[in-house]
């Protein structure tokens, strides 16, 4: 009973936090961090006048910029803003902001045990046995392993026919069009599949020998499934150079070859699954041999009927936690899952990138009133080269999800918060707590990107969009461009 207290008052004391944090961002006298040096900026006049400037030397790239008052609802600033761009990873604010919408921020994923079995005798299950994926992006090994406790819960210790797995709720095309085909090989472009465990991303620590010529030794985690493993990593001695890692995959292993310098410090490597339905049908055998459970007949793909018997169910975090967990990291791999997740609920198909892109431009133009001409819609993470919106669309779903009841707890809370943390956790600190947004970086394609909120003068709220394409040179000077436009817009005031 004390256990439970305490977790309690955990919670509450965590809900409190955030709900301080949300309304210091719109409290004018919380919010105060400029010094006593502090610039005022009067009228749009002025303003404009200011942007404009720090424009000036940008020239070798296509800016676009709107600044629009929450409050009154006037335009203060707007350059190209029906200019067609590549957001790059701002387009997580229209995935996110339509998840919200139209799945609700109590939206659940459901991982699902079923059974179309019709009696269990002496704790054998009569028949096959399904695990149902749903996309969940934040599902692990660990859940699934309490899913088997599940199992043993019902003395289940074995079953007669096949356990299939099942991941058709999304279609096979783990990659979007527009991905780099280096982007396949880091955690952040890993595949987008409705079995998605541990954002189908293996961690290693590489741990070289005492002594030279030695193996190095592979360090893994409890919290992972790692299919065998196949080490020829060999220790050189201390000062070599030209030593390499690498990484390789077959049907019942990986493999990691290379050498390392001898020391003390170990590598850390990940490894994206590239096989999804292979890797989870290897995971589950190897769950049902760990647990006792035997399997007379295969484990294999399969799919499941809707009107089987549930065995087990495992739920995720509510969406507003998922969503915050995105825009917060912006992680690609939950932008992504969302994205096909809608095209699923949507469409009533397999979700797929391209029906994923269909649903989010409908739901945009239905529930919130925005013209999608000319927008494209590829991934949901804004991974895609291909992607296209301007600062015009995306200021109108910065607009309702400010003012949308619904949702703007939510969605508001979600963003990185200047020098505070997510991705704006090191950037403006001089205007701390007074800008909430959502960055892009796209470094092989130029673009950058930022778009949110800042608290003007007089406690007014305002959104802006500022969206570059085709930058030349370092991104940290193009981020310093937006760093000031929003610095300038939590020093104005109307006159």
């Amino acid at each position: 009973m004390a256990v439970k207290k305490a977790e309690n008052k955990k919670k509450m004391r965590k809900g409190f936090i955030i709900l301080v944090m949300l309304l210091a961002f719109w409290n004018a006298q919380a919010l105060a961090s400029h010094s006593s040096h502090r610039i005022v900026i009067y009228g749009k006049a002025q303003l404009a006048a200011e942007i404009n400037h720090i424009l000036q030397a940008y020239q070798n790239a296509d800016i676009g910029v709107y600044v629009k008052s929450m409050k009154y609802g006037d335009t203060l600033y707007a350059q190209n803003i029906n200019h067609p761009f590549v957001p790059a990873s701002i387009l997580k604010i229209l995935t996110a902001e339509t998840a919200l919408l139209y799945l609700g921020p109590e939206y659940r994923f459901s991982t699902q045990l079923v059974t179309d079995a019709k009696s269990v005798n002496n704790g054998v299950l009569d028949g096959n046995l399904y695990l149902v994926h749903s996309g969940d992006p934040s599902l692990t090994y660990y859940d699934l392993i309490s899913l088997m406790n599940s199992l043993k819960s019902q003395q289940i210790s074995s079953v007669t026919g096949n356990v299939y797995v099942d991941d058709t709720a999304f279609d096979q095309s783990y990659g979007a069009p527009g991905w780099m085909a280096k982007d396949a090989r880091f955690c952040y472009g890993a595949p987008i599949s409705a079995g998605i465990v541990n954002h189908n991303c293996l961690p290693f620590r590489i741990v070289p020998g005492h002594k030279s010529g030695q193996l190095a030794q592979i360090m893994t985690s409890p919290r992972y499934y790692y299919p065998a493993l196949q080490n020829t990593v060999m220790t050189k001695p201390r000062h070599s150079r030209g030593c390499y890692l690498k990484l390789g995959s077959s049907q019942s292993a990986l493999s990691l070859e290379g050498c390392m310098p001898k020391g003390h410090y170990a590598w850390g490597v990940s490894y994206v699954v590239e096989n999804v339905l292979s890797y989870n049908v290897s995971l589950v055998k190897n769950l049902f041999h760990r647990y006792g459970v035997r399997v007379l007949g295969h484990v294999t793909p399969g799919k499941a009927q809707s009107t089987l018997a549930q065995v087990g169910d495992h739920r995720s975090q509510p969406l507003r936690v998922i969503v915050n967990d995105m825009m917060k990291k912006s992680d690609n791999v939950i932008a992504g899952a969302l994205f096909k997740k809608l095209g699923q609920v949507y469409t009533r198909q397999p979700g797929s990138w391209e029906n994923g892109g269909h649903a989010v431009e409908r739901i945009l133009s239905e529930k919130i009133g925005i013209n999608t001409s000319g927008m494209r819609l590829i991934d949901g993470s804004g991974l895609s080269r291909y992607n296209q919106i301007s600062p015009l669309q995306m200021m109108q779903v910065l607009d309702f999800a400010y003012h949308h009841v619904g949702t703007n707890y939510e969605f508001i809370s979600a963003l990185p918060i200047a020098g505070i943390d997510g991705t704006l956790k090191h950037r403006m600190y001089n205007i701390a707590r007074k800008v909430r947004a959502k960055t892009g970086t796209m470094a092989g394609a130029g673009v950058v990107s930022l778009a949110g909120y800042a608290i003007g003068g007089n406690k007014e709220p305002i959104a802006f969009v500022i969206m570059i394409n085709g930058r030349r040179g370092s991104g940290w000077t193009y981020k310093e461009l937006e760093d000031k436009i929003a610095t300038l817009l939590t020093e104005y005031q109307r006159s």
